[in-house]
């Protein structure tokens, strides 16, 4: 898990939080495993503030990065951030550890289109383009998103989900779909698992790039396996969520279950004939499958 933060010079886990991601010095990307830091690296920012080519939003994504913490930015970079699969969190730490640990601890705000800094927004406000974001409206990191203890139980900690995509505010929420009736005899049902997967895990929030599937097969009212399928997606540039449809096609699914899905799964699930269930977040999989599945029987 890589996290970056906006920084000062000269970087680092001591360097101040540079108060809008564009403009910052360069970003510290701070590695995460079992919620503990294992490394830090420095990254200069040749965004386009600058003169360059790339965006911010750009240059993070080609980096490996999954989540960005920040004390402001555009909504446009909000945007990019989000079809890069790559989560965004509001902080008011004033240095970078700071920042790291306030994810950790679930205290950092997942951010929504009213936190992008007021400038850039009027800007695109008056934009003939609207804004458009992949999900719904905004979400809170409260007891609910972790396992009782935080965000990073998936990384062995115990200790709570898989970082969620940015949301947004400015189109109308994504309504959570009533599934139909599943069909009857044997069908597979694969949940997006924040954690190593199984019935006692916990349904990610997210649906490219959770690490693990959980892959259900079930008959009538009863559970008759279960298999877990390692996402091997998780770390692919773009086109995760296509990648991600078409391998649990392969596997014969026919619902899946996560807490949000990408603007491209809807019509890759539609043409394989998968259908797909939301769930709220802070349910276990086992708990999923009885209300979504099959308790709508």
């Amino acid at each position: 898990m890589k996290i970056a933060i906006p920084s000062n010079t000269p970087g680092g886990l001591d360097a101040t939080i540079s108060p809008h991601l564009g403009r910052c010095d360069v970003f510290t990307v701070v590695e995460l495993k079992n919620s503990k830091i294992v490394g830090v690296s420095i990254i200069d920012n040749r965004g386009t503030h600058f003169g360059y080519d790339k965006t911010p939003a750009e240059i993070l994504a080609s980096s490996g990065v999954d989540a960005v913490v920040t004390r402001g930015m555009g909504p446009k970079a909000m945007q990019l951030l989000a079809q890069s699969g790559i989560g965004v969190y509001m902080t008011s730490a004033e240095t970078v550890k700071e920042a790291v640990n306030e994810l950790v601890e679930d205290k950092a705000k997942l951010a929504s289109l009213e936190d992008a800094c007021k400038e850039s927004k009027e800007g695109a406000e008056s934009s003939p383009t609207p804004v458009m974001f992949p999900f719904g409206p905004g979400m809170g990191m409260g007891r609910g998103m972790g396992m009782g203890r935080g965000m990073w139980g998936w990384m062995g900690g115990g200790m709570g989900p898989y970082p969620p995509m940015v949301p947004s505010t400015q189109y109308p929420p994504q309504q959570t779909p009533k599934p139909s009736p599943p069909p009857t005899g044997r069908f597979k049902v694969g949940v997006a698992s924040q954690g190593p997967g199984g019935l006692d895990d916990m349904v990610s929030p997210m649906f490219g790039r959770c690490p693990n599937f959980t892959i259900v097969e079930i008959d009538g009212k009863d559970i008759k396996s279960v298999k877990i399928l390692p996402n091997q997606f998780i770390s692919s540039p773009s086109g995760v969520g296509i990648a991600v449809v078409q391998m649990l096609a392969a596997e014969g699914v026919g619902h899946i279950l996560a807490g949000r899905f990408g603007p491209n799964v809807s019509a890759v699930a539609g043409q394989f004939g998968i259908q797909m269930v939301m769930v709220p977040p802070g349910v276990k999989i086992k708990d999923a499958i009885n209300q979504y599945i099959i308790g709508s029987r």
